[in-house]
């Protein structure tokens, strides 16, 4: 007898929502019991990532948003808590930077001192984490807690660091009264009034080569003194969401506090953190003394594995692995992996698995929204998931969610990695129209080429083979690179708008290392790109071909985009005309003198734009809210369902509703619990255009 599907739907549901819910809010059952041990699932065998994370090591955790680095964190500290001679310390960076931006600084006074002081209060929140989370284990004990009080005090504040503030308050408003360090921000900007007009005499950043803002050896030492007391063995600290930082507020998290602990001899301190690849600063770090285990696909098998092929066969049964997993759980065993699917069409189990992996790239949290979507369009009306479900789910994750991110939040958050001008955003979406037009273009021609006689290569056996009637089949989703380029990629890889997939070589350079990368599945969808390779060709034969070479014309999309022209008359330069003017530097139809210069050409057309997005700019966690409100704006959300989505708490959620409801931006209606609604008013000030839009102006 067959399973009805409708009749488990809503644990069904349960299991793929636990997905998209892989950030740090815990996973209960009914009894409000956390799951997270009933539903870890290790990379790799005998959870070889969790081991790395539990033991005495420091470790870094490198991986994009969704594979799982806080559902590790999570799983390491239950485990240690068990142990009453440890303590585990989760912090996540993002959140506590926010909590002091909102709480204690004034933006209307944005100057360097007043940005470094907000600075001396994050760090201050991070050790008051430490000091909220060794309270539970040593509770009421008069001399930690007197400690932490003249760590408040700004009695352990690092003294280059008090000298340099003394100096540049001095500076800039001729005062001479020492720096009253415990004052907060707001006191701090009542007794002392500067503006922007003040920075070039302000040499904070130029007096302090590392931002050490707290003596934190003399605190580690005194901690550890504490702590020996209670046979206290170590302190795990879990610093999470590290590369949602500005890289000026990693490198406070990094001089002031992390490469202390690990330059020293303390051994007391275990070291976690949690960032995305290619952007962590690490300073001085001895990198031997913190490990790195990637979690991405592709850099976390390839050690492990001769070819690409077990590569992936790893990856795909990490999927499968973790469906089944989530099933078990809340379905109690009822219902298994393949009778969700139906297997009754061209499709077959292995398929199924081998698709959702290319549309998630083995994230889990990408997987969750993928199979969310699916269950909407079929396990909801009772029946099994095909694969047009998976097509059309994969293709609406892209639209609703990747783009969204890659786009809007650039726009409107008010932090964005290393404060970078939102110009290189643009250029990366440019760049990335212009690949899927190549790559398309390319398949066209291929095909054009058949239908003449002229192809004369491998892909003849691929049309042959895969043609349905006037309708060709052939993949150009993927393309390759020289590995010493990978950076200019590294924004649309973290976006998940394109993912590598493997390194080889190619017969044009011996021995010249090679990336192959492949698009979203679902932006290959919108695009009309045939996505994968043919499964009677390896990917090394057929990823290779000189059609897929990307190495020339990715660097030239980019210089395309710096205009050399005379900011006086509009006369454009090419490169040897440049080398020539470099002589005298006289413009060559005006004669104007040192005018020419290098100009993004979005600059002009978009500086109205920056101004006002500038303008419009919220804090992170705002803008996560609304685009979640945005992309359901049909329905009403609870908190915790959109926590769920933005891997936040949902009380933060309801802390942040605070605000969007004062401004008009979302709706509020109270029934059984609070459900919220983006407002027109939202929509139009913050969704109503896309850079799409403008770049074809």
């Amino acid at each position: 007898m067959s399973l009805d599907i409708y009749s488990f739907s809503l644990q069904i549901e349960k299991a793929f929502k636990s997905l998209m819910q892989s950030g740090r809010p815990d996973i209960l059952d009914e009894d409000n019991n956390s799951l997270i041990s009933d539903l870890y699932v290790d990379l790799f065998d005998n959870n070889y990532v969790l081991n790395q994370v539990i033991d005495s090591n420091h470790t870094l955790l490198k991986g994009r948003r969704g594979t799982g680095k806080s559902t590790i964190f999570l799983q390491a500290e239950e485990l240690l808590q068990e142990n009453p001679f440890q303590v585990a310390v989760y912090i996540n960076l993002q959140t506590c930077y926010e909590e002091v931006k909102s709480s204690k600084s004034d933006d209307t006074n944005n100057n360097l001192l007043t940005k470094y002081l907000t600075y001396k209060n994050f760090l201050n929140e991070i050790l008051m984490k430490i000091k909220e989370y060794i309270g539970k284990k040593i509770k009421n004990d008069e001399e930690f807690n007197q400690l932490f009080e003249r760590i408040s005090k700004g009695d352990y504040i690092d003294q280059d660091f008090q000298r340099s503030l003394q100096l540049t308050s001095t500076k800039v408003v001729n005062h001479a009264d020492s720096l009253d360090m415990s004052s907060d921000l707001k006191s701090f900007s009542a007794k002392f009034k500067f503006d922007d007009s003040s920075k070039e005499e302000v040499g904070l950043a130029g007096n302090i080569n590392e931002l050490r803002i707290f003596s934190i050896h003399s605190i580690i030492k005194e901690i550890t003194r504490i702590l020996e007391k209670y046979k206290i063995k170590s302190i795990f600290l879990f610093l999470d969401d590290f590369s949602e930082l500005s890289m000026e507020s990693q490198k406070v998290v990094i001089d002031s506090l992390v490469a202390p602990i690990i330059s020293s001899y303390n051994d007391y301190f275990k070291i976690k953190i949690a960032a995305y690849p290619g952007r962590v600063y690490t300073g001085n770090i001895d990198m031997t003394k913190l490990p790195t285990y990637p979690l991405d696909f592709y850099d976390a098998f390839e050690s492990s594995s001769t070819t690409y092929n077990t590569i992936e066969e790893l990856a795909i049964y990490y999927v499968e692995r973790t469906l089944k997993k989530r099933l078990e759980v809340f379905t109690k065993n009822e219902v298994s992996i393949e009778e969700i699917f139906d297997l009754n069409g061209e499709w077959n189990l292995d398929d199924y698995m081998k698709t959702l992996f290319y549309c998630s790239s083995g994230i889990p949290r990408s997987l969750g929204f993928i199979l969310n979507y699916c269950y909407l369009s079929s396990i909801h009306m009772g029946k099994p998931i095909t694969k047009v479900n998976i097509n059309a789910a994969a293709e609406k994750y892209f639209t609703n969610n990747i783009l969204a991110d890659f786009i809007n939040d650039a726009r409107f958050k008010q932090a964005f990695y290393d404060d970078k001008d939102l110009l290189d955003q643009i250029a990366q979406k440019n760049l990335m129209d212009k690949i899927c037009d190549k790559l398309f273009n390319t398949k066209r021609e291929i095909i054009d080429q058949f239908q003449k006689g002229t192809l004369k290569s491998i892909f003849v056996d691929t049309l042959t083979s895969y043609r349905k009637g006037t309708v060709y089949w052939l993949p150009s989703s993927h393309f390759y690179i020289k590995k010493e380029s990978e950076k200019i990629l590294k924004t649309l890889e973290l976006y998940f708008i394109v993912t590598k997939f493997n390194e080889g070589s190619t017969n044009k350079e011996v021995g010249k290392k090679i990336s192959y990368y492949g698009l979203n599945y679902g932006l290959c969808l919108t695009k009309k790109i045939d996505y994968g390779r043919p499964t009677f060709r390896r990917t090394y034969d057929y990823w290779r071909q000189e059609e897929f070479d990307l190495n020339e014309f990715i660097p030239s999309v980019l210089s395309d985009i710096e205009v050399v022209s005379c900011e006086a008359c509009g006369r454009k330069y090419d490169e040897i005309e440049l080398s020539i003017y470099m002589k005298n530097k006289n413009c060559f139809q005006c004669t104007a003198h040192n005018t020419v210069k290098s100009v993004n050409k979005f600059q002009n057309k978009f500086r109205e734009k920056l101004e006002e997005w500038s303008e419009k700019k919220l804090p992170n966690a705002h803008i996560e809210i609304l685009r979640t409100l945005y992309n359901n704006r049909d329905n009403e959300l609870s908190a915790f369902e959109i926590g769920t989505q933005i891997d936040r708490h949902h009380l933060g959620v309801t802390q942040a509703m605070k605000r969007l409801t004062r401004d008009e931006f979302v709706d509020m209606k109270e029934r059984d619990r609070r459900y919220y609604k983006i407002t027109d008013s939202a929509v139009s000030r913050f969704f109503s255009e896309s850079i799409e839009d403008l770049l074809n102006l």
